[in-house]
C-alpha cells in the first residue's frame, strides 16, 4: 500500500479506505484531525496495548492514552503529498483525507454548546461522559471536550452561547479539569485522554491537542502550504512511516 505514497494521483473511495486500514495496523503511522490552529493527533508506541476494531464501514484503535476512528465514505478522496519544509529531515510524507466541502460540512458552531453524552464515545465506558462544542466555527471540525467533572460541566453550561477565550469564558476551568478532547469531522474522530499540558509544559509524547488561538482567528481548514484543491476539505490526515523506520519505543 504505501507504493501510493509516490503516486501523484488521489486514490478515491473504497481504495482509500483500503489505504487507512493498511495503516491503522501499523503503530508506526501517525494520524491528525482539525484545523489550521486547532488539531488533535493520534499515535501510539509498538509495543503498547491497543484495542483494534475494522470493520467494512470503519476503523478503530483506542489504547488508554487516546483512540482514532476512521469512518468509511464514498466521498473520500486521499491525497498523498509531501510536509513543506526548508529542512529535508522534517519533509516527510502525508495524506490529506478530504471530501467535497458539501459533504463534509459539521454542526459549525461559533460558540461553546453542550452536545449531551457522548454516545459516539470509541470506548464503551466514555459514552455517558457530556460532550461540549467548543465552538470553533469552522463548519468540517467539530472540537469538543468531553467530562464527568460537576464543576466543569457547571463551568460550560455557564459559558453557553460564547467564546472559549473570552476573557471571562471557561478556559481556565478547562485547563484546571484536564478532560478529554475529542475532534470530530465526517471521516471520524480523535480523543485525547491524556492531561492538558500546563501553558510552560510541553506536549506529552503520545496522543495529544493545540488549540492556538492567534492561528483559529486566521479561519482557515489547513496550513496554506498544503496543497489540497479548491472544493476539497481536510477532514482527517494521516503521516506514513518513512520507508525502514522502526516502530516506536
Amino acid at each position: 500500500m504505501t507504493d501510493l505514497l509516490g503516486d501523484p494521483n488521489a486514490v478515491r473511495g473504497a481504495g482509500a479506505f483500503a489505504l487507512l486500514h493498511h495503516h491503522a495496523q501499523d503503530p508506526r503511522a501517525g494520524w491528525s484531525l482539525g484545523v489550521f490552529g486547532g488539531i488533535a493527533e493520534f499515535m501510539r508506541d509498538a509495543g503498547e496495548p491497543a484495542r483494534i476494531a475494522a470493520a467494512p464501514e470503519r476503523i478503530e484503535v483506542a489504547t488508554a492514552r487516546g483512540a482514532l476512528r476512521v469512518i468509511a465514505h464514498p466521498g473520500l478522496v486521499a491525497l498523498p503529498y509531501e510536509m513543506p519544509s526548508r529542512h529535508a529531515e522534517r519533509r516527510v510524507p502525508a495524506i490529506a483525507l478530504c471530501l467535497p466541502a458539501a459533504q463534509a460540512a459539521r454542526a459549525g458552531r461559533r460558540a461553546i454548546a453542550e452536545i449531551g453524552p457522548d454516545l459516539a464515545a470509541i470506548r464503551e465506558e466514555d459514552r455517558g461522559a457530556v460532550l461540549f462544542d467548543l465552538g470553533i466555527g469552522l463548519d468540517a471540525v467539530e472540537a469538543c471536550v468531553r467530562t464527568r467533572d460537576p464543576v466543569l460541566i457547571a463551568a460550560l453550561r455557564k459559558a453557553e452561547g460564547r467564546q472559549m477565550f473570552d476573557p471571562d469564558g471557561p478556559i481556565g476551568a478547562i485547563l484546571a479539569a484536564s478532560p478529554h478532547r475529542v475532534f470530530v469531522s465526517a471521516l471520524g474522530r480523535i480523543e485525547v485522554f491524556q492531561p492538558i499540558p500546563p501553558a510552560d509544559g510541553r506536549s506529552p509524547d503520545g496522543p495529544h491537542t493545540h488549540v492556538l488561538p492567534r492561528l483559529l482567528a486566521h479561519g482557515r481548514t489547513h496550513a496554506a502550504s498544503v496543497p489540497i484543491p479548491d472544493g476539497l476539505v481536510p477532514g482527517l490526515s494521516l503521516h506514513p512511516p518513512r520507508a525502514g523506520t522502526p516502530g516506536r519505543a
